[in-house]
């Protein structure tokens, strides 16, 4: 008892680091899992955590009860206001199967939710409608996103393997990653043959993926004039928004026109 009483006098004494204490106890994660986002059954609980340990000076008048474009881009930006580090926190929280921005979407949206894996190039559910989410890369001189994969379950395995045959026919090597410099080359041989298969992945993945649905395109960097995590559009895209990239891990990724 003696030894425990003279701790406490020596840490009394010793004068504590009270902003490194303070740091380190505030909380960077909670035991949740994707299915407690894909309703809103404690959806205020769920606010209230991040709200307490998170954004303890955040207004939740600043979140919307609909998704809107002026609405998300005032709440994104008084959550960085908030706390800039803990923004990138919620905006890269670590849940299996849930992606880039879902999570602050979902404490942002007091009537939205996430759709979950069953709901195919869905991602968020609101009173607005349905809306796709996607952390792109967006390129200021060319006013294009990219570097994304698109949803949905359709496949575009044809269009891969015309695209491909067409590499190793101009000489470009047998892998299977197509980047835009093969797409480059392949034009300059192959131009009516390329240009069929783009066209085909522009009519299939509007037709099975873009045209289901707005998305909500959120910036995965600093760059471009965007912070991380900052609202680049809220889309719908059409047909002659998207142009094919490249191929590349086992997909097409598309660019699609600001």
């Amino acid at each position: 008892m003696k030894r425990l009483k003279g701790y406490i006098t020596e840490m009394a004494a010793k004068e504590l680091d009270s902003e490194f204490l303070n740091r380190a106890m505030v909380r960077t994660a909670f035991n949740l899992n994707a299915k407690d986002f894909e309703s809103l059954k404690y959806k205020e609980e769920i606010q209230h955590l991040f709200r307490t340990h998170f954004f303890p000076k955040f207004n939740m008048n600043n979140c919307i009860d609909r998704v809107s474009e002026g609405g998300l881009r005032k709440g994104i930006k008084a959550l960085q206001k908030s706390n800039s580090s803990n923004f990138s926190s919620i905006y890269k929280y670590n849940i299996k199967g849930v992606g880039p921005g879902e999570v602050m979407l979902y404490f942002l949206l007091n009537n939205g939710h996430l759709g979950g894996g069953s709901s195919a190039g869905v991602d968020i559910v609101d009173a607005a409608g349905s809306f796709e989410v996607k952390a792109v890369d967006y390129s200021a001189n060319g006013r294009y996103v990219n570097n994304f994969k698109i949803g949905g379950t359709f496949s575009i395995a044809d269009i891969m393997r015309g695209i491909q045959g067409l590499k190793k026919q101009a000489g470009l090597g047998t892998g299977s990653e197509v980047n835009s410099g093969h797409l480059e080359a392949i034009r300059k041989e192959y131009p009516m043959e390329l240009k069929k298969f783009e066209q085909m992945f522009i009519d299939r993945s509007y037709n099975n993926y873009f045209k289901g649905h707005k998305i909500i395109f959120l910036s995965n960097k600093k760059g471009g004039g965007y912070n991380l995590g900052d609202l680049i559009a809220l889309k719908q895209v059409q047909k002659k928004d998207i142009i094919m990239e490249r191929i590349t891990s086992g997909t097409i990724k598309p660019r699609v026109r600001m």
